[in-house]
């Protein structure tokens, strides 16, 4: 069961990476972490990049959840 809560929440903060990167949110596209990225590599890779990792950790939670990873 453990293993379930843990996937779905991964699955959810992944869809939150997605949102916040879509909609461009002042509290994170403007955060210490988010300038330093979009200064390094340009607003349109750092949004590439958000993406991606967004991207990893819904499959990733989907996996654990289904309990084919651990």
């Amino acid at each position: 069961m453990d293993h379930i809560i843990g996937g779905v929440l991964l699955a959810v903060a992944g869809c939150l990476l997605g949102l916040v990167t879509y909609k461009k949110y002042s509290f994170f596209w403007n955060s210490m972490n988010a300038r330093l990225l979009r200064k390094w590599l340009g607003d349109i890779a750092t949004s590439g990049v958000l993406y991606a990792v967004s991207a990893v950790l819904v499959v990733v939670g989907v996996l654990v959840a289904a309990g084919l990873v651990r």
